[in-house]
């Protein structure tokens, strides 16, 4: 039982620790609004998976499992030291295997110390070599102290009282050897002595918490039950084009109270960075160094603000240009890997998005190449600039209807701007027009009245010209009443299925990879001619991260007679990006390796001889990585639908 001395220490920790959280509460609220509460069910299960399964924590075996053991190894002996402390007796049969649980998941967490020691201190891995704030050394310490003491404690319990239940504790009494040849006196005094700087170094890391980098042992789980819940896919629209006096996020103040509290969750796994593609290839952007300056800006500007004083006069930095420079900004991919692999749910692309949105909208600031894209896209629908009337010229011969002519059918082809107007692209339209006939499938196109879903302008920045070109589009299609789309681009497919419903276009929406692996597997379309060839299918981020379409793909290239699916080191989940998302297709890569290069090399690491895409845009860069290298006679990349009109044998 807790002392008068003991309970006033803890009154102390106790006022410690929430005036901690009450300091850190104060810079996250410097944030705008954001509704974060919805669905708690949903919440409550991801807690479930993947505080207390470390569902994403293990997919890393070695820092996996390492976490687990220390989670559980704290975790578990302090939920029965504060149950003994309160006096709360445990049944004889249930007491003895607790015993030995705790003890067991004690020693589990010497062992996680162990292991972190190892790796941050021995082995080094390149994504915590820059991390070296002795914060982490102490608070490893300060852990190792606790579990260490709280073993004596038991040991001296053990040689002291020779209890029945020793053979229950069985690294207790491996550490109560140590104590052995002292005299009952000593064990005594060498008892309390520990006992007591045990509890102090306990209530010393509680209060130690709130104001280290430990922090996330409690955000993090938050963070987790605040994960977005929307479509991975999908940015946040404005709304408020007409009354708002600025757009996106040119300072702190203007990113969300969670996307500040992102900054404080960041566990510095450093698994970000082992996978952002901009990372990996040279490029400045990289998200656990990224925010860790947010979050030393946020306490350096919240801290002026929260004392009533002008941080501009004071000479604070700028978000934009001092703390994160613009080639971070133009370098993401929206690829989603940062948010696919992080074990607290912290995404990347949301903040850059509200950065470039600010530096296009309200500085006019962006990249040379893209102000000729705004304005071909302005003036033709579509980012190559070729004429509006032109949009159906594909598919000359090929005798297709547009809805204005056939309204009664199955689906509506959603071309893109790529099958319309890139020369590579539109054989991939016409092989995906031979297969649905094939199927039996009655479709039709909009022709000339398609334009540009606007994925390139909403990632760039330009969220008003993509609000335009989303408008137009939801007019024609409710004209036409279309119900049903199937989509050649990953970009259009996510575009149209997650954010169209933003602005009340709702529609059911399909990738021609989905109809593809359902009519091969219902026997509706049939494969005869064998490809003899070793192919590796490489991942969309579009259709892969962004709407988990993983398998069907695979189940293509699997149906196609004589052709044998290898696999990239990098792939489904993990997959690396082409480098031409986020907008990126349409601008100049200046920074280090060319992304679409490195992952053309991962592709021939595999002994590939072809490899296969579903994306326009992957098409066209891992083409260009194979002519870049000068691998044309030996290598060449085709789009499924190629193929799988090969295997027909019509191509």
């Amino acid at each position: 039982m807790f002392g008068s001395f003991d309970l006033l220490l803890l009154f102390v920790v106790g006022v410690v620790f929430a005036y901690g959280i009450y300091r850190r509460s104060r810079l996250w609220r410097l944030g705008r609004r954001e509704k974060r509460t919805d669905r708690p069910k949903e919440r409550l299960l991801s807690l479930w998976a993947y505080v207390v399964g470390h569902k994403r924590m293990l997919v890393d075996r070695y820092p996996g499992l390492m976490h687990l053991f220390l989670f559980y190894g704290f975790l578990i002996p302090f939920i029965i030291i504060v149950i003994t402390q309160v006096n709360f007796a445990l049944p004889q049969p249930l007491s003895l295997p607790l015993s030995l649980i705790f003890d067991l998941v004690g020693s589990l967490g010497i062992v996680a110390l162990i292991m972190a020691f190892y790796r941050r201190y021995v082995k080094k891995p390149e994504t915590l070599t820059y991390d070296t704030s002795r914060g982490n050394l102490v608070a490893l310490l300060l852990l190792l102290g606790i579990f260490v003491l709280g073993f004596s404690v038991e040991g001296l319990r053990i040689t002291r009282t020779q209890p029945g239940w020793v053979g229950w504790s069985p690294v207790g009494w491996i550490f109560s050897q140590a104590f052995s040849g002292l005299s009952d006196s000593n064990q005594i005094l060498l008892h309390r002595l520990l006992w007591r700087l045990h509890l102090f170094l306990v209530l010393g890391f509680l209060a130690f918490l709130p104001f280290s980098r430990m922090l996330h042992i409690l955000t993090a789980p938050a963070n987790i039950y605040m994960r977005a819940l929307t479509p991975r896919g999908a940015l946040p629209p404005i709304l408020d084009f007409e009354t708002a006096e600025t757009f996106g996020a040119g300072k702190i103040e203007d990113l969300s109270w969670k996307q500040l509290f992102d900054m404080d969750a960041c566990t510095r796994c450093g698994r970000c960075l082992e996978h952002c593609p901009a990372a990996q290839s040279g490029k400045p952007l990289a998200p656990k160094k990224n925010w860790d300056s947010i979050r030393a800006h946020m306490e350096e500007k919240g801290a002026l603000i929260l004392r009533g004083k002008n941080p501009q006069s004071e000479g604070s930095k700028a978000l934009i240009g001092d703390v994160i420079s613009e080639d971070v900004i133009w370098a993401c991919t929206n690829c989603l890997a940062c948010a696919m692999v992080c074990p607290v749910f912290i995404p990347c692309v949301d903040k850059l998005s509200e950065m470039r949105r600010y530096l296009v909208l309200m500085e006019s600031r962006f990249p040379p190449e893209v102000q000729l894209v705004f304005r071909n896209m302005e003036n033709n629908s579509n980012p190559w600039g070729v004429g509006l009337g032109l949009r159906a010229d594909w598919a000359k011969g090929l005798e297709l209807k547009t809805v204005a002519e056939e309204s009664d059918v199955d689906l509506l082809f959603w071309v893109g701007c790529a099958g319309s107007f890139d020369d590579r692209n539109k054989r991939v339209a016409t092989s995906l027009v031979k297969i649905l006939r094939a199927g039996g499938v009655k479709f039709s196109i909009l022709g000339t009245e398609e334009g540009c879903c606007g994925d390139s302008a909403r990632r760039t920045g330009n969220e008003y010209l993509y609000q335009t070109l989303v408008r137009a589009n939801i007019e024609v299609l409710k004209n036409y009443g279309v119900k049903k789309i199937l989509t050649m681009c990953p970009h259009c497919f996510n575009t149209l299925k997650n954010e169209y419903p933003q602005f009340g276009g709702n529609y059911e929406v399909r990738h021609y990879t989905q109809f593809l692996s359902d009519a091969l597997e219902s026997g509706r379309l049939k494969l005869s001619q064998s490809i003899d060839k070793v192919v590796a299918y490489h991942d969309s981020c579009f259709l892969g991260r962004a709407n988990d379409i993983y398998e069907e793909p695979r189940k293509i290239l699997r149906a196609i007679p004589g052709l044998r699916l290898v696999e990239m080191e990098r792939n489904r989940v993990r997959s690396f990006c082409c480098g031409a998302g986020g907008g990126r297709m349409w601008m100049e890569e200046k920074i280090g390796t060319r992304i679409n290069q490195m992952r053309t090399e991962q592709a021939i690491q595999s002994k590939a001889e072809w490899v296969g895409t579903a994306c326009p845009y992957c098409l066209t860069m891992i083409g260009d990585g194979i002519k870049e290298k000068g691998l044309e006679e030996s290598r060449a990349s085709f789009d499924l639908s190629e193929l799988v009109v090969q295997a027909m044998g019509s191509a």
